[in-house]
């Protein structure tokens, strides 16, 4: 299943990727769906057509891609079941569990094949004129579809198209790996932040450390606060395994312990080094 025709819903930093890693890699036509025609203007500057009018933008694709954030997904859905269209939809949202219940049955219930998408790209910029071409590049992307093998398959050829490694698991397990992995060092970087930088002028003393370990936390705070709400059980998990770590670290401190301190910190290098 191949879509030579593309509409994505939301023209920010992820979904601007989208369009421009498709096209240089030749794999299809991008049109933008947005309300804001401010930012539709950077679209249309870039060469891709864009409108406000969701019925004009997903006439005749094969693929509708939701690239807003989740919470605006009941909506879209429900204006994409207005339009009608023989198309699939995907999505690029950083939680799963939410989106089965708020959006992809209601799609499925009117014969609307939906497979969940998460790539695991970005930064803390934002918006379209932060997008990249290159930006799926070797990236992880998790698709969630259980009973729809053939539309499953050609998402997933969709993205290893823009250079992701894919893999599929259930919107369950995908929620809690993200907070482990992508929420609560989000959560962390903002905690780092708002300890280290608690007085302004101090900032200007910290090194490649302070800014390398609080990056994330200069993310877009109205996202963050969905994502963060929107798989709040598994991230509140996580969190109370990190403050575990944190007390442990704090008692190794407080008894001196030179032995288990060192064992401590040998063990997180290793697992960190895991990753280069």
């Amino acid at each position: 299943m191949a879509f030579n025709e593309i509409a994505v819903l939301g023209p920010g930093l992820l979904g601007g990727s989208i369009g421009l890693a498709t096209r240089e890699r030749g794999l299809g036509k991008v049109r933008y769906w947005g309300r804001s025609e401010e930012k539709l203007e950077a679209v249309r500057k870039e060469g891709f057509f864009a409108s406000t009018d969701l019925k004009e933008v997903v006439e005749g694709v094969g693929l509708v891609i939701l690239a807003t954030p989740v919470g605006f997904y009941a909506n879209l859905a429900k204006e994409l079941l207005e339009v009608g269209g023989d198309f699939v939809v995907t999505d690029v949202g950083s939680v799963k569990g939410v989106v089965e219940k708020s959006c992809a049955g209601l799609l499925r219930q009117a014969g609307i094949p939906f497979v969940g998408s998460h790539p695991m790209a970005g930064s803390e910029q934002g918006g379209f004129t932060a997008a990249r071409a290159d930006l799926f590049e070797g990236a992880a992307c998790f698709i969630c579809a259980e009973e729809l093998e053939v539309e499953a398959e050609g998402v997933r050829s969709f993205w290893e198209g823009l250079g992701c490694k894919v893999t599929s698991t259930t919107a369950g397990r995908h929620d809690e790996i993200v907070a482990r992995i992508s929420h609560l060092p989000h959560a962390l970087a903002s905690v780092g932040a708002k300890v280290a930088l608690r007085h302004e002028e101090e900032g200007r003393f910290g090194g490649g450390g302070l800014v390398d370990t609080t990056r994330v936390a200069g993310g877009n705070p109205e996202m963050w606060t969905g994502i963060f709400l929107e798989n709040r059980q598994a991230v509140v998990t996580e969190l109370a395994r990190a403050s575990e770590e944190l007390s442990l670290l704090q008692n190794l401190l407080a008894q001196g312990d030179e032995v288990e301190l060192l064992k401590w910190l040998t063990k997180a290098k290793e697992m960190r080094d895991q990753l280069s």
